[in-house]
């Protein structure tokens, strides 16, 4: 009895997740050789990258190997001092909401979505449906952290924004998204958690919170230093950090900016390694899209909005076109790639974003007013009808893509193909 559909938004949802499958599949590793170097003093150690990064032909890694071997002494090129800064993130948009809940709290999309909605209507945040990233300048955002300074965790502080003195604060950046409807997500109503929430409301609301004390926050401060080398004229280099000013990340628990402090060096000083190798290693295929990617994929491509892409991704699951690990990545089943398959043999791309794209780049056109809705509605009707046509023409071909899956498995009677019907 299970249904097996195709969505404009769901298929490309599914196309992702194929598509990087796939590109897993056919990944052969190959070998490579890098040469690595080290340098040990009382300060402590530096260990030098090899600015070819790597090579793939070892007669020609041997080579220059040898030669840093027979001259190993390391001549400073280059010493740079560098103040960096790392900012806080834009305020909080529903897409941002659902990366940052998969990433920092283990949370499903459509989990995070019944989460925010049931805070939302405690009245404990704003709105969570929102492409917005910029606060209006009416919003009294004093208001909002003056609200959080008796929190034991993160109200220390919010009394620190709020203190002149500190000069902590910072007006949050602008985002460039203003879906002129609701702000940006944030906090409208002071909790402990102790109303009887789940672990689950706890993380969400701590998310939003932490979230915009840190957009209304200086960025961190750190000292950068980058020490230039040649051995045997092979450059190399080597970099460190300290951070001098936390700032926002005293309250953003979620991000990290650290490194290690490199030993002094000055430019024309000369040092022998403590050690130089040459290692081989293998190139690897890229990991499967963790939820958070694929969201990135779905919103950079204009799949769905951000009150959808979390049903669009619960659907492949609850149609078992996708499983979903531990990790929270994705891969198909042996039926997600068979429906790609039959539907890319058909023609059309229909496992592409380009037509979902188009769609939606065609409403937005009617919202603005360069085109009228009837413009757009009879030019999208006529193509999925041409599409529609033309797949149940060749439907065969989805039958095909079946058969390459399931019957070897015995899991399909191909002799009763023509009695399946095609439904889009």
């Amino acid at each position: 009895n299970m249904v097996l559909s195709y969505g404009p938004c769901q298929f490309p949802t599914l196309g992702f997740i194929v598509e990087r499958f796939w590109e897993i599949q056919a990944h052969e590793p190959e070998e490579f050789w890098t040469i690595n170097c080290s340098h040990t003093s009382d300060e402590g150690t530096a260990s030098f990258i090899w600015i070819r990064g790597h090579l793939f032909d070892y007669s020609s890694a041997v080579v220059i190997y040898e030669m840093c071997v027979h001259e190993p002494m390391a001549t400073v090129q280059n010493v740079r001092n560098q103040e960096k800064l790392k900012y806080p993130p834009y305020p909080l948009s529903t897409v941002e909401l659902q990366k940052r809940a998969s990433r920092c709290c283990r949370m499903s999309s459509e989990h995070t979505m019944k989460v925010a909605e049931e805070l939302y209507q405690a009245g404990f945040i704003s709105y969570p449906r929102t492409e917005t990233d910029s606060f209006s300048p009416n919003t009294d955002l004093h208001a909002i952290v003056r609200e959080q300074v008796d929190h034991p965790d993160w109200g220390t502080y919010a009394q620190r924004l709020l203190n002149p003195e500190e000069r902590l604060w910072r007006n949050p950046s602008n985002g460039g998204h203003d879906d002129k409807a609701h702000p940006p997500i944030h906090p409208t109503k002071f909790s402990t958690g102790e109303n009887n929430w789940s672990p689950d409301h706890k993380k969400v609301y701590e998310l939003v919170v932490r979230h915009f004390l840190a957009c209304c926050s200086q960025p961190a401060v750190g000292a950068e230093t980058t020490v230039e080398v040649d051995i045997a004229g092979e450059q190399f280099n080597a970099s460190g950090r300290v951070v001098l000013a936390k700032n926002y990340l005293d309250v953003y628990r979620y991000d990290s900016w650290g490194g290690s402090l490199l030993p002094t060096y000055t430019i024309g000083q000369q040092f022998v390694p403590t050690s130089l190798t040459l290692d081989s290693g293998v190139t690897r295929p890229p990991p499967l899209l963790a939820e958070a990617d694929l969201l990135s994929c779905m919103d950079k491509a204009g799949i769905g909005t951000d009150a959808t892409m979390h049903e669009h991704i619960k659907k492949l699951l609850d149609r078992c076109y996708a499983t979903k690990d531990a990790n929270s990545r994705f891969s198909p089943t042996n039926l997600g790639e068979a429906l790609v398959m039959g539907y890319d043999e058909m023609g059309y791309e229909l496992w592409k974003p380009y037509l979902r794209a188009m769609m939606e780049a065609d409403m937005k056109s009617v919202s603005v007013g360069t085109k009228s809705k009837a413009q757009v509605l009879e030019g999208c009707l006529q193509q999925m009808k041409a599409c529609f046509l033309d797949a149940r023409a060749n439907k065969v071909k989805l039958l095909d893509a079946m058969g390459t899956f399931f019957a070897s498995l015995g899991q399909i009677d191909l002799s009763t193909r023509h009695k399946i019907p095609l439904k889009l």
